[in-house]
Parts: structure tokens; C-alpha cells; sequence
């Protein structure tokens, strides 16, 4: 018997390529995703109650946001954390040019996830709210 999908013929869905999210965070999200988005998917308690894993112990901790996207998550990140010891990290300059008050220190790179620009052991936590 033939399996009806086989990895040889498996087409990921929309937005599954670093191309297709350029043009989704460009033109979509940077728009939507904080205020019609986020409150449905990713609540700021639910962020809150999620960072509570991260042991955010010592504001001088160096923390890294990877796929730091609109930097709501972020935003939970500083209120444990000296925003100087905060990098957020990005493929996408549509999101990170939509910088707020609270971020303003924080080290902005806009780089891969995949393909983290830093050393061994640059931060004390590596924190990700992806999807």
C-alpha cells in the first residue's frame, strides 16, 4: 500500500518560507498583529506566565529575543530585565523598525534564527515566542 503523502511530494503550507514572511510582516502584520492578532493568540498574561519559565532572576542577565518580531514579547522580557542587557533578533526589518518607548535600549540585530550571529554561551537566556 502507497502512502498518500510521501516527505518526496509534501508542500508546506503559506507563509512556510523566509520570502513569503518578508512580504507577510511588511504588509500585513506590522499592521495587525499586535492589536487584532495577538489578543485572540498570545495574550500579555499568557506571556507573562510563560517568561515565569525563563528564571529572569538578575536584571543584568544578557538576554537574547529570538524572532523578536513586534517585540510584545519582549515588552514582558524588560519588565525583569535592564533593557541595555536585551537583544532582539529578527529576520524581518519591517518589524523591528516598530520600536516603543520601553525598548529603546534594547541591541536590535536583524538576522536568522536559524543562523544565530553570536558565540557560544554570548547570552544567559535565549528566549523564543514563535509559533
Amino acid at each position: 500500500m502507497t502512502p498518500r503523502c510521501s516527505i518526496s511530494s509534501f508542500r508546506p503550507g503559506f507563509i512556510q518560507h523566509k520570502k513569503e514572511t518578508l512580504w507577510f510582516y511588511k504588509f500585513l502584520a506590522t499592521i495587525v498583529h499586535d492589536h487584532v492578532i495577538n489578543p485572540c493568540l498570545w495574550t500579555q498574561d499568557m506571556r507573562d506566565e510563560a517568561l515565569e519559565h525563563a528564571d529572569l532572576y538578575d536584571r543584568n542577565m544578557r538576554v537574547v529575543d529570538v524572532e523578536g518580531g513586534t517585540a510584545f514579547t519582549t515588552l514582558g522580557i524588560v519588565k525583569h530585565m535592564d533593557a541595555k542587557n536585551v537583544t532582539i533578533l529578527d529576520q524581518s526589518p519591517y518589524q523591528l523598525t516598530k520600536q516603543k518607548e520601553a525598548l529603546k535600549e534594547c541591541k536590535i540585530i536583524e538576522a536568522d534564527a536559524e543562523d544565530l550571529p553570536f558565540p557560544t554561551d554570548y547570552a544567559d537566556r535565549y528566549i523564543s515566542a514563535g509559533r
